[in-house]
């Protein structure tokens, strides 16, 4: 291990203490360290590691820049939850250790893209760590939306929206809507209504090598409906009636290292009490 990166969410840490205090530690076995608080830093230089220090939002942007250069994510919880994050800091000077020791495991987990289809142009975003969501635009409207899997038609949800969950996200706002939790490492994503105005629609799992379509329909004959488009929490556009959406998932992965005995279940029953 030659090369670590240290980014820092300023929110979270201003005066950059406890990243200091890393680059002190781990400066006695590594060649170098780079401590940044710009997401565009990360993959700027030689990065054997990514070491984050912020909460699950944070290490899901750092996700974004490594995403297929093979830089593994070590995650310090400066947040709340901290599902992503694998250290809790009262435990970071074993963390540490254990680190320079080599006695850590990574875990590759998958991510999505998505073509967005409106008025006869195309556009792709991603990598999506977590979610994409298309989710009606304004406060008490909801939306109809069709959904394919492989163009063969899955049915057809009244509902403020629709969430399309990888095996990561599906601890996120998928939980929240009532949908179901995966292992980290399952090859599976996850269809979830948003508020459904029916009690038959539920969340179904589907491999991850299946292509989802998404076509915004029309709830009422009179007039088109407005949604928004989500990607991991951030706004990517407006869509309509005739708008189309076509998930896969994305040929790059990320990894996350593993430090320790705690599972995934662990973690899962200690997390949500």
């Amino acid at each position: 291990m030659d090369n670590i990166v240290i980014f820092v969410d300023r929110k979270k840490e201003p005066g950059l203490e406890t990243a200091e205090e890393i680059k002190r530690i781990l400066e006695k076995q590594v060649k170098n360290i780079r401590i940044v608080t710009e997401f565009s830093e990360i993959a700027a230089g030689p990065a054997d590691i990514a070491m984050v220090l912020g909460g699950d939002g944070t290490v899901i942007q750092v996700a974004k820049q490594v995403a297929g250069k093979g830089i593994p994510i070590l995650g310090i919880n400066f947040g709340t939850l901290g599902f992503l994050t694998e250290v809790e800091r009262p435990k970071l000077h074993v963390a540490l250790g254990e680190l320079l020791a080599g006695n850590y495991s990574t875990e590759s987990r998958i991510a999505l893209n998505c073509e967005i289809h409106q008025s006869g142009d195309k556009r792709t975003v991603g990598p999506v760590i977590n979610e994409f969501v298309v989710c009606k635009r304004d406060f008490g409207h909801m939306i109809t939306t069709s959904v394919y899997v492989d163009d063969v038609y899955v049915d057809t949800y009244v509902a403020d929206g629709i969430l399309i969950s990888t095996p990561t996200g599906s601890t996120a706002y998928n939980l929240s809507a009532q949908g179901p939790m995966l292992a980290p490492d399952m090859d599976a994503l996850i269809i979830t209504p948003i508020c459904p105005h029916s009690l038959s629609k539920k969340p179904l799992i589907v491999s991850s090598k299946c292509t989802i379509r998404m076509q915004i329909d029309k709830t009422k004959a009179d007039y088109s409906d407005e949604a928004a488009i989500r990607g991991d929490g951030f706004l990517l556009g407006e869509a309509t009636t005739g708008d189309e959406f076509v998930i896969r998932k994305a040929e790059e992965t990320f990894d996350m290292i593993h430090i320790g005995e705690i599972s995934f279940y662990e973690k899962m029953r200690v997390k949500l009490g």
